[in-house]
């Protein structure tokens, strides 16, 4: 009977495992144990909500309790549904998340070590208008494990939250007028990190940022802010170009999103009458009103294709985007450079797609079988592998000038470009090692219980190859994360550095 009651307490304390804990800065975070051996650290609060008088203000710095229950992920930034948003299709055309999301993630091996743990600071891609770090394939677990690491994700506010510039809101305050908020959501992050990361394994002296799509360009943001400098000590950028817009191309959206409301809240009839309206009230008036907006009214103007979350400002990027990287005035650490052989399948041949947006992720997330036809549109069926295939070749060649000019400055740039894609037809066909499958690999995430985007992709016949070529990878990264080098400590085929060689790295 004595041994029988000593197991049941066994068996019930190991079934009610306490939650891991950590003290920082004056208060204790409380996680959860993870998969993977890590414990986890969800929706902590690195800044202010951005909400009520702080919207399309600078982040401000945030004071939090004693004790914060970091058990539960932060809200999606509010955006309009998509592919992307990390909820179902049943909410598509309507406005999902919120305008509280300035949270971050953080995961780590749970056994401690006698040593810092490099930090990986993840920005999730989506157009600058989509996206979010709780997307299930962004979860850390498995590469805070596998890469010995302390890995970061974090929310930062979209679209016509994180740049927005209207003469009414103007407070003198450069920062809060530069329409640089995704640049400085993540900043504030940054220094979140450096604060607080040692206090949960990690080296504030070895943090590497990483983004694909938007977080790549988001990335280039960062290398080129001089308010991000020594923030960070290397880069990885998965396809993202580096850019920054004059002020007058923020302006101009802006004003056109005012005329838009105004016109659907029936104040006036159309754009002209807006216009008139504006230069007849003060801009106490104006302010109110665009303040009053919800979230929810404000996504329902139409939106912009090309994103526009970095400005030429004076201060957060006081430089033109491509050409201050390509002069060398950027921030220079060890950087990483990727793309996939076939980019532009989703990003150009979504417009050639017949389902809409809500259809095409039931259509990947339903395990059937498609004809081609199902996907494509009559009219570019014999025309699609030609279109894409060449603005594939055309992005790859834009990475590729970039790459060139930087390595003038940079003495150690990597570069690589991803090719599998061993999925099933028609998505074969059809999407091929599409834009993003490479971040999926990195962070080590095969997702096959949740419904997400690229759920099609994974079937048991992949299974094998999947993993090897996962594994493989791991072995650079790991090594970039401790050394800023992707060969060192390993012995795999050497990644020869583009700097001196000009080659690429195939995966």
């Amino acid at each position: 009977m004595k041994t029988l009651i000593i197991t049941l307490i066994f068996c019930l304390s190991a079934i009610a495992a306490p939650a891991p804990f950590i003290h920082s800065e004056g208060t204790t975070f409380i996680g959860l144990n993870g998969p993977n051996d890590t414990e986890a650290y969800f929706g902590i609060p690195y800044a202010q909500a951005p909400v009520g008088n702080l919207r399309w203000k600078a982040p401000r710095k945030i004071r939090l309790g004693s004790r914060v229950v970091a058990q539960r992920m932060g809200p999606v930034c509010a955006q309009q549904w998509n592919l992307f948003s990390n909820v179902g299709p049943d909410f598509e055309g309507q406005a999902v998340g919120s305008e509280d999301c300035l949270y971050l993630n953080v995961w780590k091996p749970r056994q401690n070590a006698s040593y810092k743990r490099p930090v990986f600071f993840w920005i999730h891609g989506g157009s600058n208008t989509k996206g979010t770090a709780n997307d299930p394939n962004y979860d850390g677990a498995w590469f805070a494990q596998h890469n010995d690491a302390i890995f970061v994700s974090v929310n930062y506010r979209l679209g016509l939250f994180a740049s927005f510039i209207h003469p009414s809101l103007d407070t003198g305050n450069k920062l809060d007028n530069a329409g640089n908020h995704v640049t400085l959501d993540l900043i504030m992050a940054l220094h979140w990190v450096k604060t607080n990361i040692e206090n949960f394994g990690g080296d504030p002296d070895n943090i590497v940022i990483a983004g694909q799509s938007a977080g790549c360009m988001n990335v280039w943001g960062l290398l080129q802010s001089p308010m991000a400098k020594n923030l960070f000590n290397g880069a990885i950028c998965s396809a993202g170009l580096p850019n920054a817009y004059p002020k007058l191309v923020i302006e101009e959206r802006s004003d056109n999103l005012l005329y838009d409301l105004l016109v659907a809240d029936k104040i006036v009839k159309d754009t002209d009458e807006a216009k008139a309206w504006v230069r007849k009230q003060g801009p106490q008036t104006i302010r109110k009103y665009l303040l009053s907006k919800s979230a929810a009214e404000l996504l329902a103007i139409p939106r912009f294709i090309v994103p526009t979350q970095h400005v030429s400002d004076g201060t957060v990027l006081p430089f033109d985007g491509l050409a201050s990287v390509m002069t060398g005035r950027y921030n220079r650490v060890p950087l990483i450079l990727g793309s996939t052989i076939d980019e532009a399948t989703y990003l150009v041949g979504a417009a050639m797609f017949k389902p809409t947006e809500g259809d095409l992720f039931r259509m990947l997330n339903s395990g059937r079988s498609y004809a081609r036809s199902d996907i494509i549109k009559d009219e570019y069926l014999a025309t699609f592998n030609g279109i894409t295939r060449s603005s594939s070749i055309g992005l790859s060649n834009s990475l590729e000038s970039i790459a060139q000019s930087l390595r003038v400055f940079n003495p150690n740039i990597y570069k690589y470009q991803f090719t599998w894609k061993d999925t099933a037809e028609p998505w074969k066909g059809i999407f091929g090692a599409f834009h993003g499958i490479d971040a999926i690999f990195y962070l080590g995430n095969f997702v096959e219980d949740r419904p997400h985007f690229a759920k099609f992709a994974w079937r048991p016949s992949n299974k094998k190859s999947r993993e090897e070529l996962r594994d493989h990878m791991s072995q650079y990264f790991k090594s970039f994360l401790h050394h800023g080098d992707p060969n060192e400590g390993h012995h795999g085929k050497e990644w020869s550095n583009y700097s001196r060689s000009g080659h690429t790295f195939r995966f």
